[in-house]
Parts: structure tokens; sequence; C-alpha cells
């Protein structure tokens, strides 16, 4: 670009010189005539012009120079002023609109690194809490501080139950990481989505039968194709049903449906429940839900589970959120893109 401004400066003055080198030879030669004249005036007024804009062009060009050289140092708050409307000028808020995009991308990066560091510290601590209980239970057992085979088999019971989050928090970490660095390797194919969901739902009869929570479905027979990761979908649909049976009011009602929508497929899940509170709803399954130093109950597999389904749904192009009014009725709502 530089070698080619150069040859184009070169070549006017050239253009110029020719003109006037032709013009001193008419004089001189008395050949002079108007024609020739006013071709060669011309000529000159026309590499004088060009040579000024050439200067203009290659001064603007320099300042944009500099201004990308701030930028590659580490300035994201330069801009570049557009003093024209030409090519220049739209070079400029290219170039600014390239810097604004870099900044948005740099500050987001910051902000990430920011939370990623407070997420590693509360499941820092959110992991050292049942281990510590889990040890306090084991020296008690060691020590023979429990008499009783009944207290022994409850300590055993408790230790069983705090083992088993630990391991399904640490889980749901990994699959998070994995999520983030785009580790996991998805099997899209063609699927059923109603037929996954009843294949879910037969899983959760037991547990559903146990707490005597009545279900209510909702499923068409027409089959509704999707094309998904099978695994990944079941992970969806089984983190929301189990917050569905966990936060189960006392009437004991839980519903889910499948709703085709024009280029969507909507799977709801439903409780009559307390409700969530309003300032949670929009963040519920965020990672910002993770790190709310305000939220009452320490990070667990369930709510980590929540984050990895919004990045899971995010993979297929679809997209998840709640509604809730309290007493009445909470609304867990995914969606998958029909099969086209």
């Amino acid at each position: 670009m530089k070698g080619l401004y150069k040859f184009s400066i070169i070549l006017n003055w050239l253009l110029l010189l020719l003109s006037c080198f032709i013009l001193i030879v008419l004089y001189f030669s008395n050949d002079l005539n108007i024609y020739s004249t006013v071709l060669n005036v011309l000529i000159i007024i026309f590499s004088l012009v060009k040579i000024y804009l050439n200067h203009i062009e290659v001064g603007a060009l320099k300042r944009i120079v500099q201004q990308v050289n701030k930028v590659a140092s580490g300035n994201l708050h330069t801009r570049i002023s557009a003093t024209d409307n030409g090519l220049m000028g739209e070079l400029a808020c290219g170039v600014n609109r390239v810097i604004e995009r870099l900044r948005g991308v740099s500050e987001n990066q910051i902000l990430l690194e920011k939370l990623r560091r407070e997420l590693i510290s509360d499941i820092s601590h959110d992991i050292r809490t049942p281990l510590t209980s889990i040890i306090g239970y084991v020296d008690a057992l060691r020590d023979e501080v429990v008499v009783s085979e009944e207290e022994r088999q409850k300590y055993l019971q408790i230790i069983s139950s705090k083992s088993k989050d630990l391991k399904d928090l640490i889980d749901e970490v990994f699959h998070m990481a994995k999520l983030d660095s785009n580790y996991i390797i998805m099997d899209f194919q063609v699927y059923d989505i109603g037929e996954i969901m009843r294949e879910c739902i037969i899983e959760f009869l037991p547990e559903l039968n146990q707490k005597e929570i009545k279900l209510k479905v909702d499923i068409p027979e027409k089959r509704s194709l999707v094309y998904c990761d099978k695994l990944s979908i079941v992970r969806v649909f089984n983190t929301i049903f189990k917050n569905a049976i966990q936060y189960v009011s006392e009437e004991k009602v839980l519903g889910t449906e499948l709703i085709s929508l024009e280029d969507d497929y909507q799977i709801n899940i439903w409780n009559r429940g307390s409700g969530i509170e309003e300032e949670y709803i929009s963040i519920m399954f965020d990672d910002l839900y993770i790190k709310n130093k305000s939220r009452k109950t320490p990070i667990n597999s369930m709510v980590l589970g929540r984050a990895i389904v919004k990045k899971l749904l995010k993979k297929h192009g679809g997209k998840v959120w709640v509604e809730s009014k309290a007493h009445e009725k909470t609304v867990f709502s995914f969606t998958l893109p029909r099969l086209k």
C-alpha cells in the first residue's frame, strides 16, 4: 500500500514536469496554439490537485496508522477523527468500529476472568463445607463417640449422602469447564423430543410415587422431530424436572407439556410451589446467579446444573427461561428448533 502511494505521487510529479516541459518546448519553437496550451494547462492543474489530494490522504493515513499503533500497544480508548466524508472518512469510521468491538471484547474478557475467580472461590468454599462435615462424622465414628448401632447407621447415611452431593457438585464443575472450553463432543441426530420426554419421565416415576406427587403430562402423539444431541437434552430435561420436584408445594402437583410453535418446540415443566423471588427470575439460569453473594443457598450441583442447561441449549439454538407467580404456578420453559 505504501509503495502504491509512492508510485502514484511520483507519477503525478512526472506528469506535471512533462506538461511543463512540453509547454516550454512549444513556446520556444513558436508552435504554441490555443488547444495545446489549454490541454497542457489542464494537465498541470490536474497534476497539482492530485498531488495535493495525495498529500492530504497520506497525512490522514499516517494519523490512522498512529492511532492503530496506540491500539496495538493496548490503548483501546483512542479514536480516529473523521475529517471528511470520503474514503479516508469511511476508513476512519471502520477502524473506530473495530476498536469499539475490541474494547467490548476486552472488557467482557476482564469481567469473565473476574467472575471465574469469584466462582472458583465460591465453589472452593462450598466444597470445603460438606467435606469438613464428612471428616467430622468419620472422626466421630473412629473415636467411637457414637455408641448405639442406630446412631452409627445414621452417621453413615449422612456421610453417604454428603459424599454423593460432593461428587455431583464436582462432576458439574468439570462438565461446566468442558462446556466453556468446547471439549464436549456432541452427537447431533434426528430425535422425537416427545419420546425423549417420555423416557425421562419414566425414570422419575419411582421418586414421584414415593413422594406422592401427582404428575400431569400433555405430550402429543404426533412425532415432534428435532436435531439434537440426545444426552445433552436428557440432561437439560432432568435438571429442570429435578428443580420442579424439589420445590413442589403441599398440593404435590407437577406437570409437563410439549407445545408446537412455528419455528420451535417449547417444553414446559411446572409446579405450584412458593415461587421464585423476582430478582432471581431473569438470572435463574445464568452464571450471575451462581456468583450472587446475596443468595441464601450455597452453590450445589443443582445451581451449577441450571447454568449448564443454558449453555447446552445455546449450542442447540434454543433458550431457557422461568416464569413464576408465588403460590400459584412456576413454569420452567425451554425451546428447541423444529427440524426443517
